[in-house]
C-alpha cells in the first residue's frame, strides 16, 4: 500500500471513530512529524489481527491509543473489551 493510501485510510478511520480510542475512549493524538511516542498516540488496530489472516481494510480497522493496541496484542476483541470494562478507572 502506498503512503498516500495509508494516510487516507488512517484519516478515514480517525474521522469515523471520532479521534478517540475505541477501547478506553481517550482522545488519541495524531502521529506526524515531531510527534513523540506515548500511550495516547493514535494507532490503527486490526479487529481481526493480520497475523491470523485479517485484511488491511477500513472495516477491519479501529482507532486505538498505543497503550490499548499494545495491551490487546492478538486477544479477541470481545475478550479485550470485557477486560477493559472490568478494570476500574483512575
Amino acid at each position: 500500500m502506498k503512503a498516500a493510501q495509508r494516510i487516507k485510510l488512517f484519516e478515514d478511520v480517525y474521522a469515523r471513530d471520532g479521534g478517540r480510542c475505541v477501547y478506553c475512549g481517550i482522545p488519541a493524538r495524531r502521529p506526524g512529524p515531531g510527534a513523540k511516542r506515548g500511550p495516547d498516540l493514535a494507532t490503527l488496530d486490526h479487529v481481526h489481527p493480520r497475523s491470523l489472516g485479517g485484511p488491511l481494510t477500513r472495516d477491519n480497522l479501529v482507532l486505538a491509543c498505543s497503550a490499548c493496541n499494545n495491551e490487546r496484542g492478538t486477544m479477541e476483541i470481545e475478550a479485550f473489551r470485557a477486560l477493559k470494562a472490568s478494570k476500574p478507572t483512575a
